[in-house]
């Protein structure tokens, strides 16, 4: 049910003058009648593709049934495509009565200015004022209905001054600068006569007829008069100043209005006021500057310019991290398009899909949403929550005010043809509050989120590839090199809650028969099996990791009267007893299990956690991946121990395979695997934790010290300061570096 009566405008590039004086005149005629107004615009045409379809879904917002009549401008399309898209949706979609302001064909009626005879008013002027006989008329393109209007205007004139108005002196043009310089030519060339003056059916021709004829020597005024048509900025700032004809475009918006307004009730409405078009004389038909010059709004927006330009709106944009810090900023940077004048009386809202910087689960940036909007919308100008509400309404809840006619601007929300959502710009009760400075903003706005979205791409693409690293292909579940993060994160937890940090060893045997006898495909088989039920059997904030081989590790906090790593357990061996029952497997599987309790009083370093760790699949007899590896366990848990007894010793990878009478390269093989660390890597944390012991616990010095860890004093002091960012003395001071200090 609509609350209130409204009317849909469909417009392009009502940053143009014409286009904003068009609105205005349609919006007061509309407010006379307590009629509102939504107006869909596409403020950013060209004829790139992308560009077009991120544009042209603000179309598909509209809800008709929320609507009582439309108005279409299609002269103030920049694009024939945007034009051709527009009238193909209404003609599909529209359900409400449409009124189109326009002189062309339409399968919808229209409504236009009385070119004629404002064309034969300008027409008389050349001829009555400035004695003109020889008159050209550069007329628009000749398929064009408005071109033939403005063309018998001229003719009426000619005509009733009896002078001629033959087909040599027609000459059809195309609203724009190549006909028109074609005409100056074919006058510099002598192709043509010279006429007295050349009224132009535009001002476009106008100016670059009088530019080319300038450039081939001639006078504008005194050996060719030039006039206009449109009353466009530039033909005031032009060198002659323009003679032209400016047709009232506010007069026209509300002529629009009582016509939709008989065909929506059937009753007859005058327009709120009336005023007519203005001939502008200037200089380029010898006139002196018009005196309705003088009334026309100030075009120096330097007051304006200074406060978008201080207001750094790209970089303020640009640097938010967060949906929350962009709209924060957004917030606070509505100032530099809203006019003080209308203070509590214009209101901007972003709405948003509810997809809008989703990332697709393969990583591909060309996945995302490119026609249409989501079911609902985000509303993104409250930081103080995240509300959505139904597309199908268009404006959130309590963005307008009822009892008060309002014009709400829509404009998409897009980067190329990426579709964010769309913006609003609502002013109540105010009919001339639409400026360019709010399009500029919205092109902040559009380049800010997609600038956004490729940070949270990337950062989720780092996170992804960061996870990538800490888990295990095979299973699925984190890998020993995540055991540093989630050691530190559930010891924060534990600090946090006053609980004791559980470690549970869980090792599952027979793995090397299983190899043997059914293949490694078989054993891989298992292993994902199990770690899909090991999961299951932790609760949430416990932390299930793959260490290697057979083994895994279970890591939480819990209270000391709870046991949680006993119910942990208990339940593991059922599910390892209902597998053995249920899967069919010609043999059965055994799990070996071993827990570590550790106070929050005195929790350790991740060294020494990993440490224990070792210390617990060594103790429950490991189950490695290959009979190599439990081979030689014992004698590597043996070495292991001692490379962290003695630090000092100067420790190779000759010296350590030596020990268990195997290859370098075997060697290397089956320590990794066994511990999941390089020999050397291990060699070089065990010398590394026992400096800082004698850091923090002696008073050696810095060179007693590094002799004692097997270093020379300049290796050791490079190193130390490599591995935790701060130098052996500021350690031993207590301050920290920019890596964590294990």
């Amino acid at each position: 049910m609509k609350s209130q009566r409204r009317i849909g405008i469909i417009a392009g590039r009502i940053h143009k003058e014409v286009n904003r004086q068009l609105i205005s005149g349609i919006l007061e005629q509309a407010y006379s009648l307590g009629f509102s107004a939504y107006i869909f615009t596409l403020i950013d045409e060209n004829h790139d593709d992308k560009t077009l379809i991120g544009e042209e879904n603000i179309l598909s917002l509209i809800n008709f049934s929320l609507l009582d009549a439309m108005i279409y401008i299609p002269y103030s399309f920049s694009t024939d495509e945007s034009r051709e898209h527009t009238e193909e949706f209404l003609i599909k979609n529209c359900t409400v009565p449409v009124i189109c302001i326009s002189k062309e064909k339409h399968r919808f009626p229209s409504i236009w200015h009385d070119n004629r005879r404002e064309f034969s008013e300008i027409t008389e002027h050349l001829i009555n004022v400035h004695g003109c006989r020889r008159i050209y008329c550069l007329t628009g393109p000749e398929r064009r209905m408005v071109s033939h209007l403005r063309l018998e205007g001229y003719c009426d004139a000619m005509k009733n001054a009896g002078l001629d108005y033959s087909e040599s002196n027609i000459i059809f043009g195309d609203f724009w600068c190549g006909a028109a310089e074609k005409l100056a030519s074919e006058i510099a060339g002598g192709k043509r006569p010279k006429p007295d003056a050349v009224v132009c059916a535009n001002d476009i021709m106008a100016i670059a007829l009088c530019d080319k004829l300038t450039a081939a020597g001639f006078s504008v005024p005194d050996d060719i008069r030039i006039t206009g048509y449109d009353g466009v900025w530039e033909t005031i700032s032009h060198l002659p100043p323009i003679t032209t004809y400016r047709p009232s475009q506010k007069q026209l918006g509300r002529d629009a209005v009582c016509s939709l307004y008989k065909i929506i009730t059937g009753m007859h409405c005058s327009p709120c006021s009336e005023d007519c078009g203005m001939l502008l004389p200037r200089k380029s038909c010898g006139c002196t500057q018009s005196e309705s010059d003088k009334h026309l709004p100030d075009i120096t927006y330097q007051k304006m310019e200074d406060s978008y330009l201080d207001s750094n709106l790209s970089n303020q944009l640009l640097s938010a991290s967060s949906l929350n810090d962009f709209v924060y900023a957004l917030c606070r940077l509505t100032y530099v398009f809203m006019d003080p004048v209308y203070y509590a009386k214009e209101s901007y809202c972003l709405c948003l899909c509810e997809d809008w910087d989703a990332v697709s689960t393969d990583g591909q940036t060309e996945n995302y949403r490119r026609e249409g909007y989501s079911e609902k919308m985000l509303i993104a100008n409250d930081l103080s929550s995240h509300t959505y509400f139904e597309t199908s309404q268009m404006i959130p809840p309590g963005h307008l005010k009822k009892d008060i006619p309002s014009a709400t601007f829509f404009t998409a929300v897009h980067f190329q043809d990426r579709c964010f959502g769309y913006a609003l710009l609502t002013f109540d009760g105010i009919a001339d509050g639409f400026n360019l400075h709010y399009l500029r903003f919205c092109r902040e706005v559009n380049n800010g989120l997609e600038f956004l979205c490729v940070q949270n791409t990337l950062k989720s693409l780092a996170y992804r590839n960061y996870l990538s690293n800490i888990r295990d292909p095979l299973t699925g579940l984190y890998n020993a090199n995540g055991f540093r993060q989630f050691w530190n994160d559930t010891a924060e937890k534990a600090r946090r809650y006053n609980e004791d940090v559980f470690i549970l060893a869980v090792t599952v045997h027979g793995m090397q028969q299983i190899n043997e006898q059914y293949g490694r495909i078989e054993g891989d088989r298992l292993l994902a099996a199990f770690s899909g039920f090991l999961p299951v059997c932790c609760g949430s904030g416990d932390v299930c990791m793959h260490y290697a081989g057979a083994s895994f590790v279970i890591i939480g906090s819990e209270n000391s009267s709870a046991q949680r790593h006993k119910i942990i357990t208990s339940k593991l061996s059922e599910n390892v007893d209902r597998y053995n029952q249920s899967s069919g497997k010609p043999y059965r599987i055994k799990i070996h299990t071993a827990s570590h309790i550790v106070s929050v009083a005195s929790l350790p370093d991740y060294e020494e956690a990993l440490n224990s760790v070792h210390e617990m699949f060594s103790r429950s007899g490991r189950g490695g991946e290959t009979y190599s590896e439990q081979l030689y366990y014992s004698s590597l848990s043996a070495l292991r121990r001692e490379i962290y007894q003695h630090p000092e010793k100067k420790w190779s990878l000759d010296i350590c395979s030596r020990r268990l009478e195997v290859s370098t390269s075997h060697f290397q093989r089956i320590y990794r695997t066994a511990f999941g660390i390089s020999c050397m890597r291990d060699v070089q944390n065990s010398k590394l934790s026992y400096a800082k012991k004698l850091l923090l616990n002696t008073t050696d010095t810095l060179q007693s010290i590094a002799a004692k860890c097997g270093y020379d004093y300049s290796h050791f002091m490079r190193l130390f300061k490599r591995e935790f960012g701060v130098t052996p003395t500021d350690y031993r001071n207590g301050v920290t570096g920019h890596k964590s200090i294990i």
